[in-house]
């Protein structure tokens, strides 16, 4: 709630800033503007009708109201500690933040194995400390087995390592990753036999030329 106020105290300090600065500078203007923008509020607020502007005042003042309310319950609402005592601890007094107690947490839970992703969340329940664990493990894990494994390394971690008292018991909350979609590959076509070649049919060997015929002779011519 620190936090809140000093933001509520900044806007509310500049803002007075700003007006008493104008209020000063331009007196004759602001104040006769505020004044005339009054008297007509209340005119036009006098014209209403009574039910309507009695309702219309109800609705605002509840609202306003609780608006004061939630802010008055934000600071006076007890903060939240942000060290744990330990425990066992002799001759004097010991507590341990509870961003160390997550970080322990992490550490002791991430490397078992079929968790993917651990976010502790710790409060503490007067000197006692509760723990709940969001678990994110892999498809396919035994979730029973697991879980169980999970509480007892949260009790052995806040018990034994830190020598904290745990209020009540641990709470694990699982989620389980989408199992991993399977890619099916496309078959190849057969390839295809290469067809035999075709026989080459053998070419002709060109005919010889036997030379011109020859001339005709003497009985030839007188016949």
């Amino acid at each position: 709630m620190s936090t809140v106020n000093r933001v509520v105290i900044v806007v509310v300090l500049l803002m007075l800033m700003a007006v008493l600065t104008a209020v000063f500078i331009l007196p004759h203007i602001l104040l006769i503007n505020v004044g005339n923008w009054m008297m007509g509020s209340g005119q036009f607020f006098n014209q209403m009708q009574p039910v309507w502007r009695l309702i219309g005042g109800l609705l605002l003042s509840v609202l306003f109201d609780l608006l004061i309310l939630f802010l008055i319950f934000l600071e006076v609402r007890p903060a939240r500690k942000r060290f744990i005592r330990v425990q066992q601890v002799t001759g004097g007094m010991a507590a341990i933040s509870v961003e160390s107690i997550v970080q322990q947490l992490m550490y002791k839970l991430d490397p078992i194995p079929g968790v993917i992703k651990v976010a502790p969340k710790v409060n503490a329940k007067g000197d006692k400390v509760q723990a709940v664990v969001d678990v994110e493990v892999e498809a396919g894990a035994n979730v029973p087995g697991l879980a169980t494994e999970l509480m007892e390394a949260v009790k052995i971690v806040l018990a034994g390592s830190l020598g904290l008292q745990v209020y009540g018991q641990p709470e694990v909350r699982i989620k389980v990753a989408p199992a991993p979609t399977t890619i099916v590959k496309k078959s190849r076509p057969a390839a295809e036999e290469p067809l035999p070649p075709k026989p080459v049919a053998p070419l002709e060997k060109p005919q010889e030329w036997a030379g011109p015929p020859p001339l005709p002779g003497a009985e030839d011519r007188r016949a």
